[in-house]
């Protein structure tokens, strides 16, 4: 009775930040290793389907490579972003369908595409996939609970969801939805290229708009694997960056950022290096920066005011950063510096695959551990 009324509660604390109706349930930590095999084939994306309402993520931070750091993060000031509502996150499982829908809500097909796995055999081609969302104006999601099994190195999380869709026309249709979102564990790859959590399978049917939720999401998944109840930690939106959470979010230059920096905690190098735009120009080959984080136990980040400016379909973010890092040897680090990070504009990428928010410089120097760093950081990126 008491998960029952912390869950309810959860969801109205969700449902008064943000227009879309999302439960966001369980959640996972970076190690989880719960496998479950996916249902036969079934296409998820009836041709009316709308678009789910979302909330803007927090925004994220960096870290510097080659100057290996130890994590801990404070948080960060407000970001200067017009990524205004973006979401881009793959954290957690019920967070990879949010940023789906919210790629279709803002007509980001391309985003929306590289979500699926293997879009091509999932949902058609990329013309089909577009067209099929021809009609839809909005939708709101609401999750029941996800399931999976422990296993070795893949995950496979089964979520049903409500699709309350609004049409261009103003109809509404209600869809009874159930997608399988697959992960393979980042820590057993050992050199780029990662493959991050995306959407396996998934199938909507429509459902009566007088139904109750709880009515509509206890069948959503009939004759998809369901299993118990996977040990998750990670948080929805946190960006500790923590060993004890799993970052994998783009939605923001700061975002982003720590994302790098929870992978570099968490020894994911191959993960850490997929942040990175064009990582052969920087940071530089695989093999050296992943040796140049040997000696990195924990990384601890404070961020600075993040400064923003677009430029022929392109937006460009300046992220000051600095960071307290402790080695293996027990010995204390600080370093200051700056990122700069790109995001050719969502709407105007049409053509496979999708290039997310990235790094594409640094600089870091190392200052005495006793500097206030609070004070380097307005000249960081200067």
């Amino acid at each position: 009775m008491k998960t029952r009324l912390l869950f309810l509660f959860l969801v109205l604390l969700f449902l008064s930040a943000c227009h879309g109706t999302f439960d966001v349930g369980m959640e996972h930590p970076s190690n989880s290793t719960a496998t479950l095999a996916p249902a036969a084939a079934d296409t998820l994306v009836p041709s009316n389907t709308p678009l789910p309402a979302a909330t803007l993520p927090a925004a994220t931070a960096t870290l510097a490579p080659g100057n290996p750091p130890a994590p801990t993060a404070t948080n960060p000031p407000a970001t200067n972003l017009t990524l205004t509502n973006y979401i881009d996150d793959r954290s957690t499982p019920s967070q990879v369908i949010v940023s789906f829908y919210n790629a279709i809500d803002r007509k980001e097909y391309l985003r929306a595409y590289n979500y699926w796995a293997n879009p091509a055999t999932s949902v058609g081609t990329f013309t089909s996939f577009v067209s099929g969302y021809s009609d839809t104006a909005s939708v709101d999601l609401v999750f029941g609970q996800i399931t999976g099994d422990p296993g070795m190195s893949q995950v496979y999380y089964t979520i049903p969801v409500i699709l309350k869709t609004t049409a261009k026309d103003n109809t509404h249709t209600n869809y009874a939805a159930c997608y399988v979102v697959h992960e393979t564990a980042p820590d057993v790859y050992s050199s780029p290229i990662i493959d991050p959590m995306g959407i396996a399978q998934g199938s909507a049917k429509p459902s009566s708009i007088n139904a109750s939720d709880a009515s509509v999401l206890a069948t959503a998944c009939n004759g998809f694997p369901v299993g118990g109840n996977p040990p998750f930690s990670a948080s929805s939106n946190s960006l500790n960056i923590d060993k004890s959470n799993f970052v994998d979010n783009r939605s923001g230059p700061i975002e982003t950022v720590s994302s790098l920096l929870n992978a570099i905690n968490l020894k994911q190098y191959v993960r850490a290096y997929s942040y990175f735009q064009d990582p052969a120009t920087f940071p530089g080959s695989y093999n050296p920066y992943a040796a140049g984080y040997a000696g990195t136990d924990v990384i601890t980040a404070t961020f600075g005011t993040v400064q923003s400016e677009g430029a022929a379909g392109s937006l460009y973010f300046k992220v000051p950063l600095a960071m307290k890092v402790l080695t293996t040897s027990n010995a204390t680090q600080t370093f200051v510096g700056c990122y700069i990070l790109r995001l050719v504009q969502p709407a105007v990428q049409a053509t496979p695959p999708f290039q997310p928010l990235g790094i594409t410089a640094g600089n870091f120097k190392q200052v005495d551990n006793s500097t206030d760093v609070n004070t380097l950081l307005p000249a960081a990126c200067n």
